[in-house]
Protein backbone atom coordinates (compact mmCIF):
# COMPACT_ATOMS: atom_id res chain seq x y z
CA UNK A 1 0.00 0.00 0.00
CA UNK A 2 1.50 3.76 -0.80
CA UNK A 3 -0.19 6.23 0.85
CA UNK A 4 0.96 10.01 -0.51
CA UNK A 5 0.99 12.68 2.06
CA UNK A 6 3.48 15.34 0.39
CA UNK A 7 6.28 14.54 -1.67
CA UNK A 8 9.91 14.70 -0.14
CA UNK A 9 10.36 12.45 2.65
CA UNK A 10 9.85 9.11 2.06
CA UNK A 11 8.72 6.27 5.40
CA UNK A 12 8.47 2.38 4.94
CA UNK A 13 6.68 1.49 7.83
CA UNK A 14 7.04 -2.55 8.21
CA UNK A 15 3.82 -3.59 9.97
CA UNK A 16 3.73 -7.47 10.09
CA UNK A 17 4.89 -10.46 8.32
CA UNK A 18 3.28 -13.51 6.42
CA UNK A 19 4.34 -16.96 7.10
CA UNK A 20 7.99 -18.05 4.98
CA UNK A 21 9.17 -14.66 6.33
CA UNK A 22 12.92 -14.15 4.82
CA UNK A 23 14.17 -12.84 8.18
CA UNK A 24 17.89 -13.46 7.20
CA UNK A 25 16.58 -11.65 3.52
CA UNK A 26 15.51 -8.57 5.72
CA UNK A 27 18.42 -8.16 7.50
CA UNK A 28 20.42 -8.18 4.50
CA UNK A 29 17.93 -5.47 2.39
CA UNK A 30 18.42 -3.38 4.95
CA UNK A 31 22.16 -3.14 5.01
CA UNK A 32 22.61 -3.41 1.55
CA UNK A 33 19.96 -1.48 0.22
CA UNK A 34 19.75 1.38 3.18
CA UNK A 35 23.02 1.21 5.01
CA UNK A 36 22.03 -0.22 8.30
CA UNK A 37 24.48 -1.92 10.58
CA UNK A 38 24.08 -5.22 11.18
CA UNK A 39 23.01 -4.54 14.88
CA UNK A 40 19.93 -2.16 13.71
CA UNK A 41 18.92 -4.47 11.08
CA UNK A 42 18.84 -7.66 12.59
CA UNK A 43 17.44 -5.54 15.18
CA UNK A 44 14.40 -4.08 13.34
CA UNK A 45 13.31 -7.69 12.17
CA UNK A 46 13.55 -8.99 15.98
CA UNK A 47 11.16 -6.22 16.53
CA UNK A 48 8.99 -6.74 13.81
CA UNK A 49 8.73 -10.71 14.56
CA UNK A 50 7.40 -9.03 18.34
CA UNK A 51 4.31 -7.59 16.70
CA UNK A 52 6.04 -4.14 17.03
CA UNK A 53 5.68 -1.89 13.79
CA UNK A 54 9.09 -0.14 12.36
CA UNK A 55 9.28 2.78 10.37
CA UNK A 56 12.25 3.17 8.16
CA UNK A 57 12.92 6.73 6.59
CA UNK A 58 14.68 6.62 3.31
CA UNK A 59 16.35 9.59 1.65
CA UNK A 60 15.29 8.98 -2.02
CA UNK A 61 12.16 7.90 -3.05
CA UNK A 62 13.53 5.18 -5.77
CA UNK A 63 15.55 3.26 -3.37
CA UNK A 64 12.15 3.63 -1.29
CA UNK A 65 9.84 1.64 -3.88
CA UNK A 66 12.51 -0.70 -4.41
CA UNK A 67 12.56 -1.39 -0.62
CA UNK A 68 9.37 -1.91 -0.14
CA UNK A 69 8.95 -4.12 -2.90
CA UNK A 70 11.51 -5.93 -1.86
CA UNK A 71 10.35 -6.54 1.41
CA UNK A 72 6.79 -7.25 0.13
CA UNK A 73 8.36 -10.16 -1.93
CA UNK A 74 10.30 -11.55 0.84
CA UNK A 75 7.26 -11.14 3.22
CA UNK A 76 6.46 -8.27 5.02
CA UNK A 77 3.86 -6.45 5.23
CA UNK A 78 4.26 -2.60 4.86
CA UNK A 79 3.36 0.27 3.76
CA UNK A 80 5.26 3.30 1.45
CA UNK A 81 3.99 6.87 3.18
CA UNK A 82 5.16 9.98 1.36
CA UNK A 83 5.30 12.88 3.30
CA UNK A 84 6.72 16.46 2.86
Amino acid sequence: MIIKVGNIMPKIVLGSWREGLEKVSLSKIQMSMLGKSLSEAKGNVDSLLDGEKVIIEVDDMDLAQEFFNEAERIGVNCKLIITE
